[in-house]
């Protein structure tokens, strides 16, 4: 017989145990370990979380409220149990392994860098720095930059931007975009002014009225230059200088007279009215301003005043015209713009327009070279090219075509009292009507086609229709013609 059990320092120590039941209470102050253990009763039922574990079996779900598993130390406790909605709840963090991942029917919805792919909502009220971002549809930042992507605009302080970009605020909508082709537009949509800015100071304005000003009134702090060509219709210069002696340059033994003038200094650049040499002549680096009613001259003779150019001056290089109360041309004349002769008569024994394919009108014909076409606000009328003529537009079929007088077909002359002649058969309302000695043999044709008898006689018939489609189909005669 084996030994069941010893005695070591005060303890009973019994190396196999095996019970088939225990009444009273079991108090183990080390550790219990068992392959499976069943409690049948608790009387701790008002604690969150059972310390029992198991498979848990009851016959409603609240029975297995609190049920699962209890992990107790000296300074807390941690719970992982059943809750009702078919829910496990823990009182702790659920720590994974850094490369496992959260997943949901086998597929993962997080992991320890990102959200899975197919997650597609969400209510994320703050993210990180993020390297790229696509947005598919309307977009609004904080309520404050807001995205419509029903007409691609982004408007900042606005739901309806005017333009491709939009910003609003003070009352003032400041916009960037495109109204015309090859255009772009920046400025304010609003009723208000323009302030141009660099350092915190306005440098240029545009007023609401079309005003333009450079610089600050009160500091006078511009400094404009233009490295190319200005032009302008009116220049008026606010330069007040008096003097009551004449300026008077002489040549020196030292010193000629070419570059002496007048030179002002201060502000910017130098700007002289002086003396230049080959040939002589007097070189102002600033506009001239005359009174309104003076002219620049030469010989004693006015070429240019404040309404217009001298009788002397046949010649020029001018781009651009105002609007020409006469004009008369003597020799050829280029146009390489548009021309407009509102309210007059442009006279001429032909005019040619050519943008790749030539227009010409003379006294008594239109001739395009390629095709002609006549439109009325924008809608097609009349089209006629090398292989076809169209009158009217199969895309306004309701518009009417009116003709007063007799129409011809293939006829130069029709007969007298006859409003409308073909010279060949014709189709009427999707029916075809021929002429012919007898019943078509060759030829397409379909029910409803109707053959006039080209010789009628007595005892004959007036013609043939078409019973049956095909070629040349089945026909049967109508219109007797009897004897009287």
């Amino acid at each position: 017989m084996s030994q069941i059990f010893t005695i070591e320092n005060d303890r009973v120590v019994i190396k196999k145990l095996a019970l088939e039941e225990l009444s009273g209470d079991l108090t183990v102050s080390g550790t219990l370990t068992v392959d499976n253990l069943v409690v049948k009763n608790s009387e701790e039922t008002e604690k969150p979380v059972l310390e029992n574990f198991g498979n848990w079996e009851e016959s409603h779900e609240p029975d297995l409220q609190t049920k699962g598993f209890s992990w107790t130390w000296a300074n807390g406790t941690t719970h992982l149990a059943y809750r009702n909605g078919g829910r496990i709840w823990t009182s702790g963090h659920i720590d994974l392994e850094p490369t496992k991942s959260f997943m949901i029917d086998g597929i993962a919805v997080l992991s320890k860098n990102e959200l899975g792919s197919q997650i597609t909502k969400s209510k994320l009220k703050e993210v990180g720095s993020l390297k790229d971002l696509t947005v598919l549809g309307n977009t609004a930042l904080g309520e404050f930059a807001i995205f419509n992507a029903t007409v691609n605009r982004l408007g900042l302080n606005t739901e309806e931007p005017n333009g491709t970009f939009s910003v609003v605020e003070n009352n003032v909508e400041l916009v960037v975009t495109s109204q015309k082709e090859n255009v772009g537009h920046i400025g304010t949509h609003t009723n208000s002014d323009l302030e141009i800015i660099s350092d915190n100071t306005t440098r240029i304005t545009v007023k609401n009225n079309g005003q333009i000003i450079f610089g600050n009134p009160s500091t006078n702090n511009a400094d404009v230059r233009i490295y190319g060509t200005l032009h302008v219709e009116t220049v008026v210069a606010d330069n007040r200088i008096d003097r009551y002696q004449p300026l008077e340059f002489r040549s020196s033994k030292d010193a000629g007279i070419y570059g002496q003038g007048l030179v002002w200094t201060g502000q910017g650049s130098a700007r002289r009215l002086v003396m230049l040499a080959n040939p002589d002549r007097i070189f102002s680096s600033e506009s001239f301003d005359l009174a309104t009613d003076q002219s620049y001259h030469i010989g004693g003779v006015s070429v240019l005043s404040s309404v217009g150019l001298g009788k002397s001056v046949t010649q020029s290089n001018l781009s651009k015209l105002g609007t020409l109360e006469n004009l008369a041309v003597e020799g050829e004349t280029v146009f390489l713009g548009d021309v407009n002769a509102s309210r007059s008569v442009i006279n001429a024994k032909s005019i040619l327009f050519n943008d790749g394919d030539e227009f010409t009108i003379t006294n008594s014909k239109l001739n395009g070279n390629r095709k002609i076409s006549f439109s009325v606000n924008n809608d097609e009328t009349y089209y006629a090219d090398l292989n076809e003529i169209i009158i009217g537009n199969k895309q306004n079929i309701r518009r009417p075509v009116k003709v007063f007088g007799q129409m011809s077909v293939g006829i130069n002359n029709p007969e007298e009292g006859v409003d409308l002649a073909v010279k060949g058969n014709i189709q009427f309302s999707n029916k075809k009507f021929v002429t012919g000695p007898s019943v078509p043999t060759s030829g397409n044709f379909n029910k409803g086609d109707i053959c006039w008898n080209e010789n009628p006689v007595a005892d004959n018939y007036v013609g043939w229709i078409c019973i049956e489609a095909g070629a040349p189909g089945r026909w049967l005669p109508f219109g007797s013609i009897a004897r009287q």
